[in-house]
Order: C-alpha cells, then sequence, then structure tokens
C-alpha cells in the first residue's frame, strides 16, 4: 500500500499516460518489430509490427501450432486483443478485477513473446520494444491509480 500511495498520479496524467500510450502502441504496428536470424535461412527476413500481428493472430486458429513451441508465438498473439479489451474495460469503473486479470494476462503474453524470440532465433527491433512500452503504458495506471483497489468496488 505504501508504494502505491507514493507513485499515485492525478486523474489526467493517467489519461494522459493512457492515451501516450494508445500512440506509441498503434505506431509500433508500422516499425519493423523484428528480425529472423535463423539458421537455416540464407537470407535475414524483417518483419513490420503488423505483419507480426497477422501471423500470431492466424497461429491461434491452426491446431498444429499448439503442438510445438510455436505455441508461444500464438500466446504473444493475444496481447492485441487483451489490450483492445483493456481499453475497453477503462470506461467501467466497477471492472477493477477484470482490468487486472486482463493486465496480467497481457505481461504474461508478453514474456511468452521474449521466450518464442527466443527460441526462433529472432530479434527484437524498434517496433516490438514501441508495442511493449506502448501496451505498459496503457496498463501502467491501473497499478499506480490507489481508486482502483478491488477492494473499493
Amino acid at each position: 500500500m505504501q508504494l502505491r500511495r507514493r507513485i499515485a498520479l492525478p486523474p489526467q496524467a493517467l489519461l494522459l499516460c493512457r492515451i501516450f500510450g494508445f500512440c506509441i502502441f498503434a505506431v509500433a504496428f508500422l516499425l519493423p518489430a523484428c528480425k529472423d536470424t535463423s539458421p537455416g535461412f540464407s537470407s535475414i527476413e524483417v518483419y513490420p509490427g503488423w505483419r507480426c500481428a497477422w501471423i500470431t493472430l492466424g497461429a491461434l486458429g491452426d491446431k498444429e501450432t499448439y503442438q510445438s513451441w510455436d505455441s508461444l508465438a500464438a500466446v504473444s498473439g493475444l496481447i492485441n486483443p487483451l489490450i483492445v479489451a483493456y481499453l475497453g474495460f477503462t470506461f467501467a469503473p466497477g471492472l477493477v478485477l477484470l482490468r487486472r486479470i486482463l493486465g496480467i494476462s497481457t505481461v504474461v503474453c508478453m514474456v511468452a513473446t521474449w521466450v518464442f524470440f527466443w527460441m526462433a532465433h529472432l530479434i527484437p527491433l524498434i517496433g516490438h520494444f514501441l508495442w511493449i512500452a506502448g501496451a505498459l503504458l496503457i496498463l501502467l495506471p491501473e497499478v499506480t491509480n490507489p481508486r482502483t483497489t478491488p477492494s473499493s468496488t
């Protein structure tokens, strides 16, 4: 509780944090997100953020994905829908617990993304870092706002 009081931000700052985070999150889709340096490929391919999102979202529906470490790519494909759902629920003050669950799930999916990058020999680029930073800025007000504790609902 003490830490939460120390880093509490005014409501205007929380709103600006989410708006700024959303802008960074959106711009990241246009930037190079990762490059493939797999040993089996002769050339290095760079993927923009929108293409990574498309590939990972498509992996969610492929049942063969879940029989290998590619399932981590599918899990990373959940980050975008989780962030959109989280943003939708920010307009309902009584859904603090649901927002917290979505936020924690998003962070778990981020970790799965980094493990997948390591296993698939992918190197994160500026688009990936901005995508993660934008998502964390969107989620930050949930951590810093003392008025959004689950017990206060």
